[in-house]
């Protein structure tokens, strides 16, 4: 049995807006889709509210089908606590409804959910249905919030909170060699911090390539 395959990119803004773009044009030539984690704040100093060209090209990705996933409220700087590891259900509902509330005025409403860094919280994934959420991923796995199933499939990230060096990134392309030859569901995932540096773009391409040619079926969260 073929497992999926599901890429991601995070920290998207208009620093990165450049080096993401160029990083899904690649995986559009090998026909992999990609899923694009936003928030309306990122380091406490952008606001998506304030960037028309950023918001201009996400329209142009809705468009071309790439599903959006919220990635949080106020997007960390890398060496903060992820928002939503640790937080009890009241907090959790009160930051989701400044977030869902911003996003949906900027017109970017969506049905999926990933916490910063991938780490949730149980009071998180408690009041997540209340805000029409039909997926919630973290680092274990898959919640479908529509059924109450659960698909145990950890993340493979780059950046963000996790490593990046050389070192890290072999491992994560040997990871999704294995998993894909095991038929596991391949989770592949990088900061678009980190596309800005090209052994690390070139690297995690590979990863999505590797993962796909050793049977992993290309697919994405909307799906």
């Amino acid at each position: 049995m073929r497992g999926r395959l599901l890429v991601s990119i995070s920290s998207i803004f208009s620093d990165t807006r450049a080096a993401v773009d160029s990083m899904i044009q690649e995986l559009d030539r090998e026909a992999i889709p990609v899923s694009l984690l936003v928030a309306p704040h990122i380091d406490g100093n952008w606001h998506l509210a304030k960037d028309a060209d950023t918001r201009a090209w996400l329209r142009e990705q809705q468009d071309a089908g790439r599903p959006l996933i919220l990635n949080g409220f106020d997007q960390a700087v890398q060496g903060r606590r992820a928002e939503f590891a640790s937080l009890e259900a009241h907090e959790a509902r009160l930051r989701l409804a400044g977030a869902t509330r911003q996003m949906d005025k900027l017109g970017f409403s969506t049905t999926i959910f990933a916490p910063p860094r991938w780490r949730l919280s149980p009071g998180t994934l408690e009041v997540a249905p209340t805000f029409g959420f039909t997926l919630v991923a973290s680092t274990r796995g898959l919640h479908n919030l529509t059924n109450g199933s659960f698909e145990q499939c950890r993340n493979l990230s780059v950046g963000e909170g996790f490593g990046a060096a050389k070192w890290w990134r072999r491992n994560v392309i040997r990871a999704a060699q294995r998993g894909a030859d095991r038929g596991n569901t391949i989770r592949l995932s990088v900061s678009g911090r980190n596309l800005e540096e090209k052994k690390v773009a070139r690297d995690f391409l590979q990863a999505a390539l590797v993962a796909r040619d050793n049977g992993a079926e290309p697919s994405s969260y909307g799906a």
